[in-house]
């Protein structure tokens, strides 16, 4: 379970006081089932289309899931959503990625850096998508230059990220992740896919390869 004494900065102050109609302790705990269901689903899609050029990663293929679990559900509606994102802006990711060369001693402080500009200018759905597609990618990364054992970490990493950055009191605001179950219309999913691949360009672009 996430924990706001977890890795990274200290708990930004969200400056709202509106009530929530689920704690954001309990979104951040979800947090953790939705992304590992997130990660075994993408996977799975990944393995399906392109077969032998994915290696396989026995711990996104061995992940333990409840069947009927809702946040499972919610892990996998996502996961067909940063399918279109993946396959359309992959080249993106893979190249941030490949500049960045993270290790697990610095994965970490790359993490929360990514993953803070994607929010620098407030939460929506598309930018909690690409949180997750991120973590995905930097999971699956770091697994295939020989590296095991790093997914829960990444795990833990979106997790206490979620809770730490006002993105779990945004979502118990809105009803809870079971919310994004409501996100598989067409017009709801490109909004998503645009914002997801602008805010992961500019990123790169301002704090890789722009101006030092």
């Amino acid at each position: 379970m996430a924990s706001r004494q977890g890795p990274g900065p200290p708990r930004q102050d969200c400056g709202d006081s509106t009530p929530s109609s689920a704690s954001e302790e309990q979104v951040a705990w979800e947090t953790e089932e939705v992304f590992r269901s997130y990660v075994f689903h993408r996977h799975q899609q990944e393995q399906e289309a392109e077969g032998a050029a994915t290696p396989i990663d026995p711990e996104m293929v061995s992940l333990p899931l409840e069947p009927n679990s809702i946040m499972g559900q919610v892990g996998r509606q996502l996961a067909i959503i940063g399918d279109d994102i993946n396959r359309r802006y992959d080249v993106e990711f893979q190249t941030m990625l490949q500049h960045l060369q993270p290790t697990i001693e610095n994965a970490h402080e790359y993490f929360i850096k990514v993953a803070s500009s994607l929010f620098d200018s407030g939460i929506n759905w598309g930018r909690v998508v690409a949180l997750l597609g991120f973590g995905y990618r930097l999971a699956l990364h770091v697994y295939q230059r020989g590296l095991t054992g790093f997914l829960d970490k990444v795990t833990h990493f979106v997790a206490n990220f979620v809770l730490q950055n006002c993105i779990a009191r945004w979502i118990a605001q809105r009803g809870g992740w079971v919310v994004a179950l409501d996100l598989g219309n067409v017009p709801i999913r490109n909004v998503l896919i645009v914002l997801a691949v602008v805010l992961l360009g500019q990123y790169v672009v301002r704090r890789f390869w722009g101006p030092r």
